[in-house]
């Protein structure tokens, strides 16, 4: 059977007649009659009874009948879908670093979820190098990263604002510049950060001791560390940019001609749903006004 099949069977039941179900489906009348025919033929008996010009339900019919008008809304409803493919829906997955996510992504979600409340956002904090092994098995639709931009087969970057860096010193530390101080740690973010190895390589070209590390995945934790003068961190600058201002802590601005970006990054194969892409739109406009 088809569906179209069913759909003339049902027709007919509630026109009440083969010919006003034609006329209302813009049918020959024999189409419908051949579309009853190869339902009858399928279950092997009648679904009708016909008496004189008059056709009724039998007790099978009815049976039949009562199965077919949920299966039918089924239908429809698979078919209206046709017209919801323009709007934002379901569920959107984004992978984002802490930083991006605490001081970058707050208004670009609010304005979304402002727009699109039926839209589930589900967050993963992770490093990047997961990241992008994430996108590329589908677990992700999309990561906002933080990163230089490499150039990968599977994956398209499109960067869309350079973040500045730091290094960052406690308001005590004993010098204006990275020296080998005994009372102060070096505060990494987690192995596999990518601008951990930055501050790693940074460390090793000038000759700064690395023997004494405290390590976390949290940037509010480094921030809390620096703030009780543990040690030296290397972090974007909009991550203590209050505590900058306020002289709490003091800032070494990092230079690059290979800087690190906020850039969108999904599967080069990935659909970009209406979902995905107004939330692309939304980061990049709000991009223009980031410092």
């Amino acid at each position: 059977m088809e569906i179209r099949q069913l759909v003339s069977f049902k027709e007919i039941v509630e026109q009440g007649s083969f010919n006003k179900a034609a006329q209302v489906l813009n049918y020959a009348q024999s189409s419908v009659t051949s579309h009853v025919r190869a339902i009858e033929e399928f279950y092997g008996r009648p679904v009708f009874d016909r008496l004189g010009k008059r056709v009724v339900l039998n007790s099978f019919g009815e049976r039949l009948y009562r199965r077919v008008l949920p299966l039918l809304a089924g239908y429809d409803d698979l078919c209206a879908l046709k017209h919801e493919v323009g709007e934002p829906a379901g569920q959107l997955r984004i992978g984002v670093p802490e930083s991006t996510m605490l001081y970058r992504l707050s208004p670009v979600l609010r304005e979304y979820k402002a727009l699109y409340p039926g839209v589930d956002i589900i967050m993963q904090n992770s490093i990047c190098p997961l990241m992008r092994g994430l996108l590329r098995e589908g677990s992700l639709d999309m990561a906002v990263l933080l990163d230089r931009v490499v150039e990968e087969d599977e994956l398209l970057s499109r960067p869309v604002f350079e973040e500045p860096m730091c290094v960052v010193l406690p308001q005590q530390y004993p010098a204006e510049r990275l020296i080998n101080s005994p009372v102060h740690a070096v505060l990494y973010t987690e192995a596999g950060c990518s601008y951990r190895a930055i501050f790693e390589d940074m460390l090793a070209k000038q000759g700064i001791e690395t023997g004494n590390i405290i390590e976390t995945a949290s940037v509010e934790v480094i921030k809390q560390y620096l703030l009780c003068n543990l040690g030296v961190s290397f972090l974007p600058e909009v991550v203590v940019r209050k505590e900058l201002a306020d002289g709490k802590l003091r800032a070494i601005p990092w230079e690059s001609i290979d800087p690190v970006r906020v850039q969108i990054v999904h599967h080069k194969d990935k659909w970009i749903s209406p979902a995905m892409a107004e939330f692309i739109r939304l980061l990049e406009e709000a991009s223009l006004g980031w410092e």
